[in-house]
């Protein structure tokens, strides 16, 4: 019985052997995309247009794309050319900055024209009004005491500002510790509605030690981009398990066939030194 049952496993074992295949996975399949990322806010600036390509499977990093043709106009037949890279700063590769500073208009709207490579790409957006912060205060986070190896950050900045409660409006909020943006693989987008009206002492989703300067900026968003947002906050945060949804790019306002967002915003900041 023991020489059976040998016999079997061996049996067994060389039917698995004789199935085995080599697959060989194409990695290759999918073409580099181009991806178009814009910024125009309400501030006297110059502003500035990112392009680049997404690289090949198993490389993190982007392709910049140098010789493409950028120009923003808007609906009184105003255009606005942009350069690449003018000071020629090799960390700004890929960068198109506009030739001369200027600001966009409340309730303009705007539109971004690209050509890389002889197709063209094109973007439509208006820039949402934005009210001003009013004042920005520190707190003691209520939570501080569950934590107590927060290496001292455990003050919570709350903002204050006027909310139009007759419209439905859209925000993107950034904040920064001593000049240096925080959290950058978090999104943090809200529409008025999730805000119940008011942003009357909304709480940083951050915390601070004394001493150090916190800053805050609003930006306005359109429906539009707030679809976007919300798009890249899902994909960032998807853990890859059995009820997480299918990565899929976030829906872009970009026609064409690039991904990426020409974002038009108003925008405000503030910033308050943490002192108890």
């Amino acid at each position: 019985m023991k020489r059976t049952g040998i016999y079997i496993l061996l049996l067994f074992s060389l039917t698995f052997l004789a199935c085995e295949e080599v697959i060989e996975l194409d990695i290759n399949q999918s073409p580099p995309q181009l991806v178009i990322d814009g910024i125009l806010t309400d501030e006297d600036t110059t502003h500035y247009v990112r392009i680049t390509k997404s690289s090949e499977f198993g490389s993190n990093e982007a392709i910049n794309v140098t010789d493409g043709l950028v120009e923003v106009s808007d609906e009184l037949g105003n255009v606005f050319n942009y350069t690449h890279n003018p000071s020629g700063v090799d960390s700004l590769q890929g960068y198109y900055f506009s030739d001369q500073p200027f600001a966009a208009r409340e309730y303009g709207v705007y539109e971004l024209d690209v050509t890389v490579e002889g197709n063209n790409y094109f973007a439509l957006d208006t820039l949402r009004p934005i009210s001003d912060i009013d004042s920005l205060t520190v707190e003691i986070d209520p939570m501080a005491d569950f934590f107590p190896d927060n290496d001292g950050m455990i003050y919570q900045v709350k903002l204050y500002a006027d909310e139009p409660l007759e419209t439905v409006d859209f925000y993107y909020f950034r904040f920064y510790r001593d000049s240096v943006i925080e959290a950058r693989d978090q999104v943090y987008v809200f529409d008025d509605r999730i805000l119940n009206g008011s942003l009357d002492g909304l709480p940083s989703p951050i915390n601070f030690r004394e001493g150090e300067m916190a800053s805050v900026e609003i930006y306005s968003l359109t429906r539009q981009q707030f679809v976007y947002f919300m798009d890249l906050s899902n994909l960032l945060n998807n853990d890859g398990g059995m009820f997480s949804p299918p990565p899929a790019n976030p829906r872009t306002n970009i026609q064409g066939g690039a991904l990426g967002l020409f974002q038009v915003s108003g925008i405000r900041r503030a910033s308050i030194l943490i002192e108890p």
